[in-house]
Formats: structure tokens, C-alpha cells, sequence
């Protein structure tokens, strides 16, 4: 099974957003960050990644869904940004950003 971004998206979605305690759930997906083999999202306060209110800021790591069987983990945010098989896009359908976000 292979998932695609809008399920790897929803899977990371479904997990957090009825957990959510610290503002506003929000999974910011104006960029899409892939490897071979994973999907990374930025989750968090819909006050700091709309507003830019800092007091919302959460270190830690980023939710990533593994593209081979759908499975959920994290890595630390450094590991994905230094990682020289990271491709970044702008994604061309953004829901949480798009027209009405």
C-alpha cells in the first residue's frame, strides 16, 4: 500500500486535531516535504503559523507518515531539515490555507 499526500495529511490530522490543547489545531500544508520514503507536516497553533503569535511556539519534533504502509512517527525537526533527500513544493491545493483558509 502506498499512501498519497492527502492521506498522509488526514492520518496526521485524524491523530492530532481532537487531542489539541494549545490554541487553535492547525496542519499547515501550503508546503508539501517528502522523501522516498515519508511525508513531513508542520502541526501546530493555527495563532503562530496564521498570526505569528510566538506564544504558541512548540519545540519538538515533526509528525511524519511513512509512505510505504501509512504508519505515523516523528523525527526531530533538524533531522528533516539537514536530511539531503528532503524535496520541498509549494503545494498546488492547500486546505488549510487555500481559498477559505
Amino acid at each position: 500500500m502506498s499512501v498519497t499526500y492527502e492521506q498522509a495529511r488526514e492520518i496526521v490530522r485524524a491523530h492530532f486535531e481532537p487531542r489539541w490543547t494549545h490554541g487553535t489545531f492547525c496542519l499547515d500544508d501550503r508546503t508539501i516535504v517528502e522523501t522516498d520514503d515519508f511525508f513531513a507536516f508542520e502541526v501546530g497553533a493555527r495563532e503562530l503559523l496564521a498570526g505569528g503569535d510566538r506564544s504558541y511556539e512548540i519545540v519538538g519534533s515533526l509528525p511524519v507518515v511513512y509512505k510505504a504502509d501509512g504508519r505515523l512517527g516523528s523525527l526531530p525537526s533538524a533531522a528533516v531539515a539537514t536530511d539531503p533527500g528532503v524535496r520541498v513544493w509549494t503545494n498546488p491545493n492547500p486546505v488549510t490555507f487555500g481559498p477559505t483558509g
